[in-house]
C-alpha cells in the first residue's frame, strides 16, 4: 500500500497484508528501476505496470476530488563471491580524471519537468545504459575487468526460481521499487565499484570486489547503503569435505566498511541467499518466527510471535513479516516489529506490537490503539467483547519523529479501501486518519499522496490527496474517456508527479503533471526518460543507451 520516494530511510518500504505474506501466486511483469512499493494484499505486494488497462487520452479537466525510507530493504541474492578487498580509508583516492570529462555523451532528450534543461553532469558508458544503486547522495556504478560499465540488472531475474519463495510453481517477477539489484551472477566477477557524487559526478571513492551480488540496503540510520556478498572455499584435505561460507560486507555510500555479517547459502538455489537484511540487521528464520541479528555485532533480538500455531515468515521479496492478516518491516525507526494472536483461525484478530532495539521493550501495540473512522466493526452482541475490525487486517507502515502510522482495511468486503491511522508512541493517541487506498505512493515533501496500480486488478486511474488531513485534490474517473495514470514517484518538493501511461496498441509512455492542479507538464516522454530521483539531493538522473546523466532539481 505504502510506495514512497521520501527520505531515504524508507525508499525501499513494502507492507502487505490480507493473508500471509509468503503466500505466492501469479504476478504481472515488473516495471523497470523505480521507486519502493508497498500493497496491502499479500499476493499483490510488488508494484507492477498495468499496461492492459488502456483508455482515451489523459485528460487535464478537474474532477471530482503516502513516505526507500524507503525502509531500505535489500534481497541479498546471490552467493559465491570472492572478497576483493575492502576501501582503504574511504576507497581509492579520487583524481582529476575521475571527474565526468569534456567527452561525456550531451544530452538530447526532452525537457524534464522540474529539473534544469541541461544536465550537471554526464557520463558515457560505451552505448549501454549503465545500472545505477542510488545512495542517497551517492550514485553507484559498476565496471567489469574490461573496464566497461554494467548494464542495469534486471531485479526480475532474482525471482525466476519457481520453487524458492512458494509452492505455487509460478515465476515471479521482483517487486518494483528503487533499483534494488546492481550485479547478480552465478560465478563471482572481478568488479570495480565507483561511488560518484550525485550534484557532480566526482569519485568519492572506489572498491575492487571479486563478487557476484552487489544490492541496494539501508543501514541502522535508515540511510541507504551497498551489500557486497563474498564466498570463501576451502578444498577437502582427503578427510574433510570441501567448506564454502559465505558474507555480506555492508558499505557506506563513499565505500566505507560499516559491518559484515555470515549469509547462508541454498545451493540449490544458486542465485539466492536465505537470509536478507533489514536496516542493518540480518533477517533469519528462527522455528515459527523471525530472529535479527545485528550486522557487526550487537544484541539480536527474536520476533514476538505468539497463539498456539502461530506463523510469523519474513518474505524477501518484499522486505515484511506476515502473521495471520497482519504484516510489517521486520525493523523500522529503532523499533522491530511483533505479532501476537498471530493465528488466522484464532478467537481474536492479530496484533502488532513495536518494541525498542536498544531495549527490547514493547512500547506500542495495535491493541491498545483506537480504531480510526472508517474502519468497518464487527460486534457479536456479546458485551464482554470489544468490538473489532470486521476485516480484522492491518499494516504497520513505518515509524517516524515519535509517530507510528498504521492501515487499516476498511472492510472485508472492499480490499481497496484503507484508512491509514497516525499514532504518538508515547501516549497511544491517535493523532490524524484519513480514507486511503491498497497501494499508495507518497511525496518526499510529506504532503502529497497518489494512489497507486496494484497488480492483478484493473487500474482506472490515480487520485491525488493532500496531507495530513486527506483531502481529495483530484481524481480520474472510471468512464469518463482517460488512459490511466500510473504514479511512480514525485521530485522531491512534490511540483511533478511522473507516472506511466498506455497507448491503445499497448505502447507505454512517460507523463509528468503538476500533483496539484492536475495540469500536464509532459507527454509521450520515452519510458527510459522518466527520471530517479535522488531524494537526499533532490536531483534526477536516468540511464540511456546514449549515456548517464544527472539534472540539478529546477530553480
Amino acid at each position: 500500500m505504502l510506495h514512497t520516494n521520501g527520505d531515504p530511510a524508507e525508499r525501499c518500504a513494502r507492507t502487505a497484508a490480507g493473508g500471509p505474506i509468503h503466500s505466492a501466486g501469479p504476478k504481472a511483469p515488473a516495471r523497470g528501476a523505480g521507486n519502493g512499493a508497498t500493497h496491502h494484499d499479500a499476493p499483490a505486494v510488488a508494484r507492477r505496470c498495468t499496461a492492459a488497462a488502456r483508455r482515451a487520452p489523459f485528460s487535464t479537466a478537474s474532477l471530482a476530488p503516502p513516505l526507500t525510507l524507503a525502509l531500505s530493504l535489500a534481497l541479498l541474492t546471490a552467493c559465491t563471491a570472492v572478497d576483493g578487498g575492502e576501501p582503504d580509508g574511504g576507497g581509492k583516492k579520487p583524481t582529476p580524471s575521475d571527474r565526468p570529462t569534456a567527452t561525456a555523451p550531451a544530452y538530447d532528450g526532452p525537457r524534464l519537468p522540474g529539473f534544469a534543461a541541461k544536465p550537471a553532469w554526464s557520463l558515457a558508458a560505451g552505448h549501454v545504459a549503465p545500472g545505477v544503486l542510488d545512495l542517497g547522495g551517492t550514485l553507484l556504478f559498476a565496471k567489469d575487468a574490461s573496464g566497461a560499465y554494467l548494464k542495469d540488472f534486471d531485479d526480475a531475474k532474482a525471482f525466476l526460481e519457481p520453487d524458492t519463495w512458494g509452492d505455487s510453481g509460478y515465476r515471479e517477477p521482483a517487486p518494483q521499487g528503487p533499483n534494488r539489484v546492481l550485479h547478480l551472477s552465478e560465478a563471482p566477477q572481478p568488479l570495480t565499484l565507483e561511488f560518484r557524487d550525485t550534484r557532480t559526478g566526482k569519485l568519492r571513492g572506489s572498491l575492487k570486489a571479486a563478487t557476484d551480488s552487489v544490492t541496494l540496503t539501508g543501514w541502522r540510520d535508515g540511510a541507504p547503503a551497498v551489500a557486497v556478498g563474498t564466498t570463501r572455499t576451502v578444498g577437502s584435505d582427503g578427510l574433510s569435505a570441501e567448506k564454502t561460507t559465505s558474507t555480506v560486507t555492508v558499505y557506506d555510500g563513499r565505500g566505507r566498511k560499516l559491518g559484515a555479517t555470515p549469509a547462508k547459502r541454498r545451493p540449490e538455489t544458486g542465485l539466492y541467499y536465505a537470509a536478507a537484511l533489514s536496516e542493518g540487521y540480518r533477517v533469519d528464520p528462527a522455528g515459527a518466527t523471525v530472529r535479527l541479528t545485528p550486522v557487526g555485532g550487537g544484541t539480536a533480538r527474536t520476533v514476538t510471535c505468539t497463539e498456539e500455531g502461530a506463523d510469523c515468515a519474513f518474505d524477501p521479496r518484499t522486505g515484511l513479516i506476515g502473521a495471520a492478516r497482519a504484516t510489517a518491516p521486520p525493523v523500522l525507526g529503532g523499533h522491530y516489529a511483533g505479532f501476537e494472536n498471530a493465528n488466522v483461525g484464532g478467537t481474536d484478530m492479530v496484533r502488532i506490537t513495536l518494541s525498542d532495539l536498544a531495549t527490547g521493550k514493547k512500547v506500542w501495540s495495535s491493541a491498545d490503539a483506537e480504531i480510526p473512522p472508517g474502519v468497518e466493526l464487527y460486534d457479536n452482541g456479546d458485551p464482554d467483547l470489544e468490538p473489532m475490525p470486521d476485516s480484522e487486517t492491518l499494516s504497520l507502515l513505518r515509524v517516524t519523529d515519535g509517530r507510528v502510522l498504521v492501515a487499516w482495511q476498511a472492510s472485508q468486503s472492499d480490499a481497496d479501501t484503507w484508512i491509514h491511522a497516525w499514532y504518538d508512541l508515547k501516549s497511544g493517541d491517535l493523532t490524524d486518519s484519513y480514507e486511503a487506498t491498497r497501494s499508495v505512493l507518497l511525496a518526499p515533501s510529506g504532503d502529497l499522496a497518489a494512489e497507486d496500480a496494484v497488480p492483478g486488478g484493473t487500474f482506472t486511474g490515480t487520485t491525488v490527496w493532500r496531507l495530513p488531513d486527506g483531502k481529495r485534490l483530484w481524481t480520474q474517473e472510471e468512464g469518463a474517456g482517460e488512459t490511466p495514470l500510473d504514479p511512480v514517484r514525485f521530485t522531491r518538493d512534490g511540483s511533478v508527479l511522473y507516472g506511466y501511461t498506455t497507448a491503445e496498441d499497448g505502447t507505454e509512455h512517460g507523463l509528468a503533471v503538476d500533483p496539484r492542479t492536475r495540469e500536464v507538464l509532459a507527454e509521450d516522454l520515452p519510458v527510459d526518460h522518466v527520471p530517479a530521483v535522488d531524494e537526499a539531493t533532490g536531483y534526477g538522473h536516468l540511464s540511456t543507451t546514449d549515456g548517464f546523466h544527472a539534472f540539478a532539481p529546477a530553480g
